[in-house]
């Protein structure tokens, strides 16, 4: 049996675009809300990602806020520092979002989702594992009597110790959303 990194690769893509499909056919009577470009760096690492969310999944009003739940699927680069050895890696991920609106158009967005890498070094940064948690905290506006939306959002990602090192990677992101109404 040959256990090349390679095929090792073939296989985990192939486990996670099977998991990603079956979770997007899970909520397919939901309807995608938005999509969204998100851009960002932290530390001289950047990250381009575009991103589909659904309609929210589960809504609870409490007059005049509400709370609801949305699964985002994710797409993106990653690139180290420049002048750093090192290819930039792509990353696909699967993340469920609360979002609080405290008022009607804005809201506060955190999620915990499953992401996978196409490697495990960024520059010259290892990151022990492709599978890595991705934990987003954000800040989200929809502009009224419009489609779009801008937000803010920190994410880090992290493998939570499966093995090290785990230096762990953040971005500060920019997000441009556009509704699919």
């Amino acid at each position: 049996m040959n256990n090349s990194p390679r095929k090792h690769l073939g296989r985990c893509t192939a486990a996670l675009g099977a998991l990603l499909a079956s979770s997007l056919l899970a909520v397919a009577p939901a309807r995608a809300s938005e999509v969204s470009l998100l851009a960002g760096s932290f530390d001289g690492y950047h990250n381009i990602t575009a991103a589909w969310q659904s309609d929210a999944l589960w809504a609870h009003d409490f007059g005049s806020h509400r709370l609801d739940l949305s699964v985002e699927a994710s797409a993106g680069r990653v690139f180290g520092p420049a002048g750093k050895v090192g290819a930039p890696l792509w990353h696909v991920g699967l993340t469920p979002f609360l979002r609080w609106w405290f008022t009607q158009d804005t809201a506060l967005e955190a999620g915990i989702g499953a992401n996978f890498f196409s490697g495990t070094y960024i520059g010259s940064k290892t990151i022990s594992t492709s599978y890595q948690f991705g934990d987003s905290l954000g800040l989200f506006h929809r502009i009224s009597d419009t489609p779009w939306g801008v937000g803010v959002r920190f994410t880090h990602y992290s493998n939570a110790d499966i093995k090290r090192p785990n230096p762990g990677q953040n971005y500060l992101q920019l997000r441009v959303s556009y509704e699919l109404r």
